[in-house]
């Protein structure tokens, strides 16, 4: 009976303090990340982290698209946001649209990012 009182206490010691570690990130340089061939989702393309020379033409032709649909007024707006390091998106829903460049820029990110179609 003795040896239960005892026993268990420690297993479940044991399974928390695993469970805690497991659950954490590690970020020590000794701890090996095995293989994972390609699993992780940061080193996909699509992933937004990376940031490509192809990625970044990209966005700079959206940008120019969208300034094209732009008063004079808002393109220095929407420059001094970006330089901010304000996100594109945000940047353009902050200024004082019309309905015809909402919908003009809508179908602009539309066309350039149709895997985001469902967000706003």
């Amino acid at each position: 009976m003795i040896k239960k009182q005892i026993i268990l206490p420690i297993l479940l010691a044991t399974i928390l303090i695993g469970g805690i570690t497991g659950c954490t990130g590690s970020k020590s340089p000794d701890v090996s990340q095995g293989d994972d061939s390609g699993t992780k989702v940061s080193d996909t393309t699509n992933s937004p982290a990376s940031n490509t020379p192809g990625r970044a033409e990209k966005r700079e032709a959206v940008r120019k698209q969208v300034e094209a649909v732009l008063t004079p007024d808002q393109v220095k707006q929407l420059s001094a946001k970006l330089q901010q390091g304000e996100k594109m998106r945000k940047a353009v829903l902050s200024l004082n649209l019309t309905a015809e460049q909402k919908t003009k820029i809508q179908e602009i990110f539309k066309t350039a990012y149709p895997h985001r179609s469902g967000q706003s």
